[in-house]
C-alpha cells in the first residue's frame, strides 16, 4: 500500500494527489484500472509528478478528446497491462447535450456547467463543457448516475433547456489546437497583459474574464488582473486552452521580452 502522508507533505494539490492515491491502492489490491474525477488537465499532469518514482503502477490521462482542458487520470499496476486504445474505448464518461436557445441570452461554459452542477452532478463529475453558437451548449460528464438528466428539461436563468445523455461519438468534439509559440514585448508581466497578447483578446475583454473567473492560473480560478506571473506559469481561459510562459526577459527600455507557448 502507499504511504499517504510521504507523498502529500509537499504537494499543492492535496485533494486530488489523495484521491489518486486512494484509486492506486485500489488498482494494486484488485489488479483493474481505475479512474479518478475530473480535474484540470493541467493539475492532472502536475500531480503525476508526485508518482513518478512508483514503478509499480501506470497512469494515463484523458478526458475524452486529444486536447480536453479537464481529464481523469487512469491508474493500474504496471503488471497488468493496459493499452492506450483500451483505456480510450472504456472511458467512464458520457456525452450531454444541453439544448435551448440562446439567441437573446448568451451562457457561457460556466454557466451550462454549474446548471449541471445544481441539478445534482457533483464538479468532479463533469469534463469538458463548450458552446454551441446560441443553441446551447455539449460536454462530458461521468457515465454514472446521470440517467435521470436524461430528456430532461430545466432553465438556465429564463431560458428552458433540454439535458440528453448520448454517446461521446455523437458530441460535436471541439477543433483541437496545434501548438505555437508566441513571442511578445510587453510594458509588465500583469495578468491582463500577458492572458491578453497570449489568448489573441482585447485587455478590456481579458480584463473582464479574468474578474468573472473565467481565466485559470496553474489550475486555480483568479480574479485580480494586475497579479504579476513569472517563468512556468500557465494559463487557461474559457473555450480558448492553455498558454504556458517559457521565458521573461526584461529589455534595456525596462520592457518584457515574453515567449509563450499556447495549445
Amino acid at each position: 500500500m502507499i504511504d499517504l502522508k510521504e507523498i502529500l507533505i509537499n504537494s499543492n494539490y492535496k485533494k486530488e494527489t489523495g484521491e489518486l492515491i486512494n484509486i492506486a491502492n485500489l488498482a494494486f489490491k484488485h489488479w483493474e484500472t481505475y479512474w479518478t474525477g475530473f480535474n484540470s488537465t493541467y493539475i492532472c499532469e502536475e500531480i503525476l509528478k508526485e508518482f513518478e518514482n512508483l514503478n509499480d503502477f501506470k497512469f494515463f490521462v484523458y478526458g475524452g478528446f486529444s486536447s480536453a482542458q479537464r481529464s481523469r487520470i487512469a491508474c493500474f499496476r504496471e503488471d497488468n497491462f493496459a493499452d492506450k486504445k483500451s483505456l480510450i474505448s472504456n472511458f467512464p464518461a458520457k456525452g450531454i447535450k444541453i439544448n435551448g436557445n440562446f439567441l437573446f441570452d448568451n451562457a457561457t461554459q460556466d454557466d451550462f456547467r454549474s446548471l449541471l452542477i445544481g441539478n445534482g452532478v457533483s464538479e468532479t463529475k463533469v469534463g469538458d463543457i463548450w458552446t454551441i453558437g446560441d443553441r446551447g451548449a455539449q460536454g462530458i460528464i461521468d457515465d454514472l448516475d446521470i440517467e435521470y438528466l436524461n430528456e430532461k428539461f430545466f432553465y438556465l436563468r429564463d431560458v428552458k433547456v433540454k439535458f440528453s445523455v448520448v454517446g461521446l461519438d455523437e458530441l460535436q468534439i471541439p477543433t483541437g489546437r496545434s501548438k505555437k509559440l508566441i513571442n511578445t514585448v510587453e510594458a509588465s508581466t500583469r495578468l491582463d497583459s500577458i492572458a491578453s497578447a497570449g489568448f489573441r483578446i482585447s485587455r478590456t475583454k481579458i480584463i473582464e474574464r479574468i474578474e468573472n473567473g473565467m481565466l485559470r492560473l496553474n489550475g486555480n480560478k483568479v480574479n485580480k488582473p494586475n497579479i504579476n506571473l513569472k517563468i512556468g506559469d500557465k494559463l487557461q481561459l474559457e473555450n480558448k486552452g492553455f498558454i504556458e510562459i517559457l521565458n521573461l526577459e526584461i529589455t534595456k527600455r525596462e520592457r518584457w521580452k515574453v515567449k509563450l507557448l499556447r495549445k
